[in-house]
């Protein structure tokens, strides 16, 4: 059996290890931490993109109806200046236009239905600090919208 003063002796080399440790595990955890914050905010940047597409796709197949040939039978057909204009009204509103690297494609399709195509960049928060940050990185998204009739 040890005594009390053993114990004390045999730990005594030890003494102060861990205060060397936690600074560097410290560090590891904050830089896990801003890695962790920069892959979602290239991830939010994604779907933030995406959900501009698809919002844009929807009004493009609604507002851009051509009314006047609706109105006089010709059935159900789409305006390329109205598509035009819905989907640039959209992704104004939304803030995205300015963040875009490529004007936004938009595809009218000949059964009624459109695509809009987004390009843009996102940048990263913390990484910019590290040595050797990586550049923003490039997010696209692509959404369809169509018409169903009834």
């Amino acid at each position: 059996m040890l005594n009390r003063s053993e114990s004390c002796q045999r730990t005594s080399g030890e003494r102060g290890s861990v205060l060397m440790i936690m600074p560097a595990a410290f560090m590891i955890l904050l830089v896990l931490g801003a890695i962790a914050v920069d892959l979602t905010a290239v991830r939010v940047g994604q779907r933030s993109l995406l959900s501009s597409a698809t919002d844009a796709a929807n009004d493009a197949v609604t507002v851009g109806l051509d009314e006047e040939a609706f109105r006089s039978g010709d059935g159900y057909r789409l305006d390329p200046e109205r598509v035009r204009g819905a989907v640039y009204a959209v992704l104004f509103a939304k803030g995205v236009l300015n963040h875009l690297t490529s004007a936004p494609t938009i595809v009218i399709h000949p059964d009624r239905s459109v695509t809009v195509r987004l390009e843009g960049r996102v940048e990263h928060i913390f990484a910019k600090a590290l040595p050797g940050a990586s550049d923003p990185v490039p997010v696209h998204a692509e959404a369809t919208a169509r018409v169903v009739a009834r």
